[in-house]
């Protein structure tokens, strides 16, 4: 942190998928220097549950020492970050005994996508090719597909509140989208994304989510997205919801991360 800040965070989020299976994961780590402590949240699911309690794999350790080392090659709780090509290629390894181990190397398809990135505060996202395996309950399962990898800098209050969500999808190289959304006077409006078609990427400049369908649980099982790029651009899509899993990713931050079908 340029100062001594309590509530300043760092975190880094790496996302995996098997679509064939229904299947997501993420390993997301968070830092907090100030007060000489990390946290870890490590998960995988499909659909035969949403709760973390039931999911094929959920575990989450908030109090971890923060190691004296630089976070472009790091070790906490079983997962280790080595950046391989710094902002292109990195190596992520995760491990808890013979449960579970995820094993996989993420290649940028473009430069990350930075709206923010100042020393006080930043925000990054970059969609990758992933390339791994993930061995689970005994199974080895081929991890060859597009994910999203992000990163966050800046001071983070436990206590803020707000409500939205974070969509995207990669239909290959040059192809791919990025939206999050604030929900304002009711309607959940786009406030920052990209649009990347045929390997030009440009800014979204207006939007919106909308849940199309739920279950009688409340689950969203539909979900569409319109979207305006800064040269005119439109994007319109629609994803099905064949898995999900609910989790508190940080003391202020519940959220619902799900795998979704176009």
């Amino acid at each position: 942190p340029p100062q001594p800040d309590v509530t300043w965070a760092e975190t880094a989020w790496f996302a995996f998928a098997a679509p064939e299976r229904r299947l997501g994961g993420t390993l997301y780590p968070l830092f907090r220097p100030s007060l000489g402590v990390c946290a870890l949240g490590v998960a995988v699911w499909d659909d035969t549950a949403c709760e973390p309690w039931r999911a094929r794999y959920a575990r989450r350790l908030w109090h971890l020492p923060v190691p004296d080392a630089e976070l472009d090659d790091i070790a906490i709780g079983g997962l280790h970050i080595r950046c391989l090509e710094p902002l292109s290629r990195y190596r992520v390894h995760y491990r808890d005994g013979d449960r579970v181990e995820v094993d996989l190397t993420y290649t940028g398809l473009v430069a990350p996508y930075a709206p923010i990135a100042t020393p006080e505060r930043g925000h990054l996202d970059q969609p990758c090719r992933v390339e791994g395996r993930l061995y689970l309950d005994g199974e080895t399962i081929v991890i060859d597909g597009f994910e999203m990898r992000d990163r966050s800098w800046g001071a983070r209050d436990d206590l803020r509140r707000t409500r939205g969500s974070y969509s995207y999808g990669i239909g290959g190289e040059g192809d791919a989208f990025l939206a999050a959304t604030m929900e304002l006077d009711g309607v959940e409006r786009v406030v920052m994304g990209f649009l990347l078609r045929h390997g030009v990427r440009q800014d979204l400049v207006s939007g919106a989510r909308q849940v199309l369908e739920r279950s009688a649980a409340g689950y969203p099982l539909r979900v569409g997205l319109e979207a305006v790029d800064r040269v005119g651009r439109t994007l319109s899509v629609e994803g099905r919801c064949p898995s999900r899993l609910a989790e508190q990713a940080t003391p202020g931050m519940f959220g619902q991360s799900g795998r979704a079908a176009s």
